[in-house]
């Protein structure tokens, strides 16, 4: 059997994963049935959280699931313990629509725990990613090309966004529901990410 075939049906795994985590994701847009006209605008306001929620995740959703393929372009040996990483990574954005409910539906109690499971999740994609792009360049499964100064660049930009996560689960003990305002720490975060990833590795 070709080698290549394992991964292929990992990546054609991972991705209808993806996509069913995209839609579970939209399936919590929704309005309550029978709202009488007059009070369609309120419920439109009232239904905001909820979609901030939705567009945060499918952000992040879309941006994991390209970076997951720019880093399996470049990845061209399988191994049982990277489908094992790819895993985890898969069961943290299964979770991601349970979290972001909670988080739309909860985010505005005073409690820290809609946040932190919210906050948990995204770092747990994001350093389960990198993790996963570390592991497949030491064991030599990336094509040639990858060398150290590739593997350093690509790994800063996974790890800068789960810091601001990270950051934000102690801090949601003392902010509560104003935890999420930490998460816009992504923007210059990004700025950031961006920025080192222009520079050579010292």
């Amino acid at each position: 059997m070709d080698k290549s075939v394992p991964l292929e049906r990992m990546v054609f795994f991972s991705d209808a994963v993806f996509a069913i985590a995209l839609t579970l994701l939209a399936l919590d847009l929704k309005l309550p049935a029978g709202i009488a006209p007059e009070r369609l605008t309120a419920e439109l306001i009232d239904g905001i959280p909820e979609l901030v929620a939705f567009a945060l995740s499918f952000v992040i959703v879309a941006r994991v699931w390209m970076s997951h393929h720019t880093d399996f372009f470049r990845i061209r040996e399988f191994s049982p313990q990277l489908a094992w990483l790819n895993m985890l990574l898969l069961f943290f954005i299964v979770m991601l629509p349970a979290t972001t409910s909670v988080l739309s539906d909860y985010g505005g109690n005073p409690g820290p725990w809609p946040s932190v499971l919210y906050a948990a999740t995204i770092s747990g994609v994001y350093l389960t990613l990198a993790g996963m792009w570390t592991y497949a360049w030491r064991k030599g499964l990336t094509e040639d090309s990858v060398d150290a100064h590739e593997h350093w660049r690509v790994f800063r930009g996974r790890i800068i966004p789960p810091s601001v996560f990270l950051l934000s689960i102690p801090a949601a003990f003392f902010l509560g529901s104003n935890t999420p305002y930490l998460w816009f720490l992504l923007v210059p975060a990004a700025l950031v990410s961006r920025s080192l990833s222009r520079n050579k590795v010292s």
